[in-house]
């Protein structure tokens, strides 16, 4: 019998490919590390979880490092990115 518990579903929002090693499914209880390695140049990148608490490192070789205890649920992984080379416009004093 696995220590863990049922296996619940990860929905990485249509990008799985994005992220090395990522499976379907994980048992609840288990700890989830994923490599994001499609990174490019002058873009930020942000993270998120919906449904549990996400860790985020960076190395150097194998890109962003995200870690999480699968809870007992389903979870959906979100990556969204900005260009970081783009100047924001200030909005004059009317708003546009």
């Amino acid at each position: 019998m696995s220590i863990f518990g049922k296996k619940h579903k990860v929905d990485y929002c249509g990008n799985k490919l994005d992220y090395k090693n990522a499976k379907d499914e994980y048992r609840a209880g288990q700890r989830v590390t994923l490599y994001y390695w499609m990174i490019a140049t002058d873009t930020d990148y942000t993270f998120w979880l919906d449904g549990a608490e996400l860790s985020r490192d960076y190395d150097v070789k194998k890109g962003f490092v995200l870690s999480f205890i699968m809870p007992d649920h389903d979870v959906a992984l979100h990556c969204s990115s900005s260009n970081s080379m783009l100047r924001e416009t200030p909005k004059n004093s009317m708003g546009e």
